[in-house]
Parts: structure tokens; sequence; C-alpha cells
């Protein structure tokens, strides 16, 4: 199965754009999408294949979250209307908070959301900035605990004018997933010091 982590805006939520991806042409959607974890979820989904979308909300005073998080249920459903996958969503409402036992929890809700053998994909376009460590360290457990795949984590770069409206063009997709496994290789290393450390990294990237 697959099981998608993302974070929903707290403001108003961006009319559909096309996103260009850079480095990963293979989750390159040519539709427009509000939402860039539905133009990867566009390429990727599969029919009768089960889909839980883990929905990260942080209140805002104005309820956009609500708003926001129905456009990605109607966007995702419209999109899997000609694949046909089984999708279920669930909501982690929160208010805005970044103490740590607010961390902790936080923590602890992501990792109960783990399935054994599944897909992971995740979106940390938008949320608090502390949340994709969060996640980083979920997706750690899940592939340590669970046999996770990390399959994609991305992020969806745009640029707003002074009005706030978002500069057309400026849309597109990082997959950013080889930032994770450079973590999970610095972790499985073993060096005598760091100058050895180091020459090992240089020529990991030197391959």
């Amino acid at each position: 199965m697959k099981i998608v982590f993302v974070n929903i805006p707290m403001k108003k939520a961006s009319e559909p754009k096309h996103y260009p991806v850079d480095g990963n042409s293979e989750i390159e959607y040519e539709g427009k999408v509000r939402f860039p974890i539905n133009a990867v979820l566009a390429k990727s989904l599969k029919k009768g294949e089960p889909v839980k979308i883990v929905k990260f909300i942080t209140k805002d005073s104005k309820d956009n979250y609500l708003e926001n998080s129905r456009l990605f249920n109607e966007e995702l459903n419209q999109l899997n209307q000609n694949i046909g996958a089984n999708i279920q969503y669930k909501e982690i409402i929160e208010e805005y908070s970044e103490d740590l036992r607010t961390h902790e929890n936080r923590f602890k809700k992501l990792i109960h959301e783990l399935e054994e053998g599944a897909d992971i994909l995740v979106d940390i376009t938008y949320g608090q900035k502390t949340l994709p460590i969060l996640l980083f360290s979920a997706l750690s457990f899940a592939e340590k605990f669970h046999n996770a795949n990390i399959q994609n984590i991305i992020y969806g770069k745009i640029n707003y004018d002074a009005d706030n409206n978002i500069v057309d063009g400026s849309q597109k997709i990082y997959d950013i997933t080889s930032l994770y496994y450079l973590n999970t290789l610095t972790a499985s290393m073993e060096a005598p010091n760091g100058e050895t450390a180091k020459e090992m990294i240089d020529n990991f990237f030197e391959m």
C-alpha cells in the first residue's frame, strides 16, 4: 500500500498550476494541481491499490485549513477517477505550537500511521518548519521497523508577487528524496575519525 504524508497550507490555496519537476521527469504530471503531491500521485497511483493519505493540518484564524483540506480531497478524487486506487483520508488537526511535548506527540502520531512494507510519499511544501525534521525521523523509523520503501519526498516551490499572488511560471517540484538518503548514508557510516569520514564522502560522490 501507499502512505502519503502531506502538510495542508494554512493560507488560502493557490489556483491549479502545472508543476515542472526538477531532477525526476518520471513524476512530472502534464496537468494542473493546487497541491504538488497530487501531481506525483497522478503519475504513481495504481488501480485497486490501497492508499492512505495522512493530512497534517494546523489550524488558522480564518479557517482556511478546512477549505484547503476539502479542496485537497476533491482534487485527488478527481484525478483518481481514471485510475481507481482505493483512497482513504486521515486528518491530524492541531493548534500551532512548537514546544517539546507537541513535537513528541506529533512524532508518535506520525509513526502510528505506518504500515508494514508500505511505499511512502511525503510533501513538505507547506507547514511548520519543524515538521520535515519530524517526518525524516518517522521515515527512518518506518524503514527500520516496518520495512518501508521511501518512494518520493517532494517540495513544491512557488514565488509570490507584492500582492501575494503566485508568479505564474515560478512553480516547480523538487524531488529531494536523495537528501533523506544522504542522512541515512552518514548515519550508517563507520570511520576512525572525522577526516577519514570526509574522504569517504568525497570518494562516494566521485563514483
